[in-house]
């Protein structure tokens, strides 16, 4: 249960960095914010590094770790964007595609098969996702067509489930303070030279516009999230950290878009929480 407690703490923390990330998407661009995001979190994460002293222990952590640095600054700007052209409680919900291809995902690449217990919850998860959005077209697929950042979500919902399962890999050759320390670092240079050669720096200015308060919320829920989740990493499974960061996040996208964004509470969406609630339990019985 000690895992499973790290990994609610994780979701808990990933569902508010949804809402802090939605609040403050259009006052810059979706780079220079996912840009902030991960350089604000390395003075917060090289402290845990430095304390841990683990660091690398094989050569081997390189490869799944670059390919995850990659797979996150990518998925960070997309994130951004969808929220920007879509509700909250519209396009969140469609990263809980993310744990039927993480599990999937993990399969070859980590060796873990999930049981009859885990599909269950996970498909109960999914299930919600697809109950809170039947009421955007006739049918979950045409919504895809309704809402401009779905496509963008659902890219980051594949990307997402790559990169948990190869930051799980690469714990394997590192301690998860120096992985999350690298990762951030390595997925915020991959961005910056991506926005200096392509001569878009006059983004980052635009930083200096957004609220404070809102850029910090980003950071400090943004460093708990990811150090949480390393941790949970070494109990759980990669689908099951995925599942409880879909339920958590869809309930955070039900219930802050409410408070902050006023988005109406429907049935449907309280139908979703409940499927969601139950794949929970199953997950953590299982």
């Amino acid at each position: 249960m000690i895992g499973f407690s790290f990994g609610v703490a994780a979701a808990l923390c990933w569902a508010a960095l949804d809402v802090v990330r939605k609040a403050v998407a259009g006052k810059a661009s979706p780079s220079a914010l996912a840009v902030f995001l991960l350089i604000g979190q390395l003075p917060f994460l090289a402290p845990w590094a430095v304390y841990d002293q683990t660091w690398i222990t094989g050569a081997a952590y390189w490869p799944p770790a670059v390919a995850s640095m990659v797979m996150n600054a990518v998925a960070n700007v997309l994130f951004m964007r969808s929220v920007q052209l879509s509700p909250l409680s519209r396009t969140v919900p469609f990263l809980s595609l993310t744990p039927v291809l993480s599990a999937l995902v993990a399969i070859p690449l980590l060796g873990e098969v999930p049981g009859s217990m885990h599909w269950a919850g996970i498909s109960l998860v999914v299930l919600g996702a697809l109950v809170l959005n039947s009421d955007l077209t006739d049918s979950w697929w045409k919504s895809l067509s309704h809402e401009k950042g779905a496509p963008y979500m659902i890219a980051v919902a594949f990307l997402w489930a790559c990169s948990t399962a190869l930051d799980k890999r690469a714990l394997g050759h590192a301690s998860p303070a120096s992985h999350a320390f690298l990762l951030s670092g390595g997925s915020a240079a991959i961005l910056l030279t991506w926005i200096l050669s392509t001569g878009k720096e006059g983004e980052l200015r635009q930083l200096a516009e957004a609220p404070k308060g809102l850029l910090l919320g980003l950071v400090g829920f943004a460093v708990a999230a990811l150090a949480l989740q390393m941790v949970a990493l070494q109990w759980l499974w990669v689908a099951v950290v995925e599942t409880l960061k879909r339920a958590f996040g869809v309930l955070g996208s039900v219930v802050f878009g409410r408070l902050f964004f006023e988005e109406p509470i429907t049935s449907r969406k309280v139908a979703a929480v409940v499927l969601m609630v139950g794949g929970t339990t199953l997950l953590a019985l299982s």
